[in-house]
């Protein structure tokens, strides 16, 4: 279906939504009719982690049928000069052609493996060592650093600790007994030593800044993993318009929430025939919003690289279909607009029965 025709059917349908019924519908009890559904339901492709081969090979697979995708980006990773990944051109290239640019964190860390807020960024009990010049060492309880940052500027990660000694402005984490050491950019007293290790609070507002001063309209966050919970959820609000994570089921009118958009994660092996039966039993069956997981495609790059020509089948299959493909934000939009013109139905109706 063409996104112009879509759109049409969809304010047909919130229209309809005053009467309780969808445009051609069969009356049902109004139990039924207070859950409204999407003619046709939508469909949305995201990719995370801004690998190549979603340039090179999604994109042109999705553009010779117009259908549009979301595009998780690492901020860390676009500007690395890493070319397993997109860089700022290519990204660019997909926003200009209607894609949508998400931001998928700034290091790709999950929460519970780092400091979460800001506030617990500061290490304490710093001490130098007595052996080597300028060199620090601090005790660290969690399992990973994704930045150390000495007055918001970068340390750089090294591999030994006579590395740390040599290279000012660096920093080893010895993992064996779980220990910082530091070579800071100016050297203090250890009790004034304010080094700061990334949080993943820095995790949601760095990235959106460093991708929105590249040029990108970013307001959708895409979980790393897909891990989520009810305090990264709450921070989450603070930076976007909008999150993505798993759980591997639909999006419905009544139950949808911004903040904790579901997604079918897609392996390496599902057929183009496993993933239309879900499309199909979800969005023609039920009306439902189905968002799919994707990373790679082709290649051996990303986890689960999917194949170039099982996605353009079922890119073909969804337009056979006359599915609609959205994007992550259209997505949410769509959505938000049907339980505005439900809920306004639902308090129209009660008032009549009282």
């Amino acid at each position: 279906m063409q996104r112009r025709k879509f759109l049409g059917a969809l304010a047909g349908l919130t229209a309809a939504l005053g009467t309780g019924l969808a445009p051609g519908a069969i009356p049902v009890p109004s139990a039924e009719a207070a859950e409204p559904r999407l003619p046709k339901g939508m469909m949305t492709f995201t990719f995370d982690d801004g690998i190549i081969t979603n340039y090179t090979k999604a994109f042109p697979i999705l553009r010779r049928r117009n259908q549009l995708a979301t595009v998780g980006i690492v901020a860390s990773r676009v500007t690395s000069g890493n070319n397993d990944y997109m860089d700022i051109p290519q990204v660019r290239e997909l926003e200009q052609a209607g894609w949508e640019v998400a931001s998928h964190s700034l290091t790709h860390t999950r929460p519970i493996s780092i400091p979460r807020t800001y506030a617990q960024e500061r290490i304490p009990g710093w001490r130098l060592d007595a052996k080597r010049i300028d060199h620090y060492q601090a005790q660290y309880e969690y399992d990973l650093v994704s930045g150390i940052y000495q007055d918001e500027m970068p340390l750089v990660p090294v591999e030994s600790a006579d590395q740390v000694e040599a290279t000012k402005g660096s920093y080893w984490y010895d993992r064996t007994i779980a220990e910082l050491h530091v070579h800071p950019y100016r050297a203090l007293p250890p009790q004034s030593l304010d080094i700061r290790v990334g949080s993943y609070q820095r995790e949601l507002e760095q990235s959106r800044r460093i991708l929105r001063e590249a040029g990108f309209n970013v307001d959708t966050f895409i979980a790393p993993y897909n891990y989520w919970t009810d305090d990264v959820k709450a921070m989450s609000v603070d930076y976007y318009a909008r999150a993505c994570t798993g759980r591997d089921s639909d999006n419905r009118p009544a139950t949808f929430d911004p903040y904790a958009i579901k997604r079918f994660m897609v392996h390496e092996h599902d057929t183009v025939q496993s993933l239309s039966h879900i499309i199909r039993d979800h969005c023609l069956h039920y009306g439902g919003w189905v968002v799919l997981c994707f990373h790679g495609v082709g290649d051996s790059l990303g986890w689960e690289p999917y194949s170039p020509e099982n996605l353009d089948a079922l890119c073909q299959w969804l337009a056979s279909e006359n599915i609609p493909v959205v994007t992550v934000r259209e997505g949410t939009r769509i959505m938000q607009e049907l339980q505005r013109k439900n809920g306004q139905r639902t308090k129209t109706l009660s008032k009549k029965e009282s």
